[in-house]
């Protein structure tokens, strides 16, 4: 396998590696040889996950994901392949994964454009758990681990639900934040509640709500998890997890400072990390 062009990796390091993104911050726990895999991979799903929050019409989301879809299935290791493509067969990972979960993908992004509100917390873990269980997948699949459906469905719900809940903090769109309508409905929120700077009591309740329900299923899905077997790429999936859950208990503790300013990793995250990493190796 040759190695990645130096022009494949800048162009997944933009997309990627964006700063003081959560991914920025785990890649530097990736083993060396697990690093173009993994930066190409999330390269791919942001570039893909990205398009239904695109400021453009829905014409050229629906057209920029049929592109997609014929280039995902397109003769992998073909130089005119799109850079990130081009990432993912160089490093090797894309012969890991299987045309129909990297169409997932698309399929996934494609049911996010004028999604609905849940109605409520079931219909919210229904979505987020559909959507995020194909990105999980695929970074299971680097290494062949598999994990039972209902763990897997509440990692992928409460990833699903950080990213949300982080996405909105960062910069106040409201397109960020699909809160259920019965949780409008009991803080009684308006539109007008996601523009205030600094955010009301009202807007602060339902996302520390919305925190507890992700926590919760952070906990379902953690609890137990059997790692017989697992392979570095996996070991930061699980370091994400922990992080993700880490940052999100600490935003419940001070929903206030961390809407206004969103979140910082300092040198307790790093101690951090780096005790988690050690202990899954001693495993």
């Amino acid at each position: 396998m040759s190695p990645v062009s130096p022009v494949a990796l800048d162009h997944c390091k933009e997309i990627a590696m964006v700063p003081g993104s959560l991914f920025e911050f785990t890649s530097r726990y990736i083993p060396t040889a697990c690093q173009g895999q993994l930066l190409a991979l999330y390269a791919l799903t942001q570039s893909v996950g990205s398009i239904p929050g695109a400021a453009v019409d829905d014409v050229v989301k629906w057209t920029k994901l049929k592109w997609w879809g014929g280039e995902l299935v397109a003769e992998p290791a073909s130089p005119s392949r799109h850079p990130v493509l081009r990432a993912l067969w160089e490093s090797g990972a894309r012969q890991h994964l299987d045309n129909d979960l990297l169409l997932r993908l698309v399929n996934d992004a494609a049911k996010q454009i004028d999604a609905a509100p849940d109605a409520n917390e079931k219909a919210l873990f229904e979505r987020l758990a559909a959507r995020g269980e194909t990105e999980i997948l695929l970074e299971l699949a680097l290494d062949g681990i598999e994990i039972e459906g209902r763990r897997l469905a509440c990692l992928a719900a409460a990833s699903g639900l950080f990213a949300m809940i982080s996405g909105f903090l960062a910069n106040r769109r409201v397109g960020n934040l699909y809160i259920p309508l019965d949780l409008m409905a009991e803080h009684q929120l308006k539109a007008t509640h996601f523009q205030q700077q600094p955010a009301g009591a009202e807007l602060l309740a339902a996302i520390s709500q919305l925190t507890d329900i992700a926590l919760a299923w952070f906990a379902q899905g953690l609890l137990g998890l059997n790692a017989a077997g697992i392979g570095a790429t996996s070991t930061h999936l699980e370091l994400r997890w922990a992080m993700e859950a880490r940052l999100l208990a600490r935003s419940s503790k001070r929903a206030a400072s961390y809407t206004l300013t969103g979140n910082r990793y300092g040198p307790s995250d790093a101690w951090f990390a780096w005790r988690f990493c050690r202990r899954l190796g001693r495993r």
